[in-house]
């Protein structure tokens, strides 16, 4: 039995789809945010998930990567968004709020701030699924525990974001957009990461090349996916196909130097031990 993680947001949706809706019987699905699943698999509960990024570089000797497949961005993405109070270059010593569902969008934000502005803010931890912080009088550290006013921004993932509606005076940053205007590459958020006792079993072979032919059919295919996740997810119809017009699902040379890009970045931060060896499995 193969275990597939699945990002119960709707950016996975056009690629697992078809999977989700006729599941084989050699196949097993465990829903989660991006946070959950990267720790579902370095545990070895799972065999493939779409995990962060940063996971790759973090585990880069026990995971190899799908080739051909990506969650990520050329430009704005609008699923990955700083809600602020102030621009980012005046943020430093001040309190910016990360969700606990994220791992490579928290280490982007990093690199935007610490790096490329020379900004050093206050970092705590919440859950997006129950509370925003920006709205919220007081509210508890996720992590510490510790009691804090809110924040002056916050990072939002996912569906959350694209729900979310900003308060009156706040501005919405994309990271994704932010990225491309600094590095001109795009980003990569998630790949296909695949435990190495997995790599080589038929059913991990099947599920890539179906994978592979969903992508071959996207984005022809956006009309009638999105007509059977509008319920699922709760988006019109309309509003899912705008949004995954914006993502990018083939890790293309431009997209594998974009990721380069970040887990270089990664390793200056000492988000990641060492810039890894990126093994796409074929």
């Amino acid at each position: 039995m193969l275990r597939l993680g699945n990002i119960d947001y709707s950016n996975c949706y056009p690629i697992h789809g078809p999977v989700l809706e006729r599941r084989p019987d050699w196949l097993r699905v465990v829903d989660g945010p991006p946070s959950e699943l990267n720790r579902l698999l370095a545990s070895g509960e799972l065999d493939i998930a779409p995990g962060s990024s940063i996971e790759l570089a973090r585990h880069s000797r026990e995971y190899g990567a799908l080739s051909g497949l990506c969650i990520g961005s050329d430009g704005p993405v609008e699923s990955i968004v700083l809600a602020s109070r102030r621009s980012l270059a005046r943020l430093h010593g001040e309190t910016v709020a990360l969700p606990t569902a994220s791992a490579s969008s928290r280490c982007l934000l990093r690199i935007l701030l610490e790096t490329r502005l020379g900004v050093n803010p206050i970092w705590v931890d919440f859950d997006q699924e129950t509370m925003d912080p920006m709205r919220a009088v007081g509210w508890e550290d996720a992590r510490s525990g510790a009691h804090s006013d809110a924040p002056a921004a916050a990072l939002f993932i996912g569906d959350v974001a694209l729900r979310r509606q900003p308060l009156d005076g706040e501005l919405r940053i994309d990271l994704g957009a932010e990225w491309t205007d600094w590095t001109g590459l795009p980003f990569v958020y998630a790949l296909w990461l695949v435990r190495a006792e997995a790599a080589r079993l038929p059913e991990t072979r099947e599920l890539h090349r179906s994978f592979l032919d969903r992508l071959e059919g996207l984005p022809a295919a956006y009309d009638d996916l999105a007509a059977q996740a509008g319920d699922r997810f709760g988006f019109p119809p309309a509003r899912l196909r705008e949004y995954w017009s914006r993502i990018r699902y083939a890790l293309d040379e431009r997209m594998l130097a974009g990721l380069e890009r970040f887990l270089d970045l990664a390793v200056e931060l000492g988000e990641s031990p060492s810039m890894p060896h990126i093994r796409l499995l074929p």
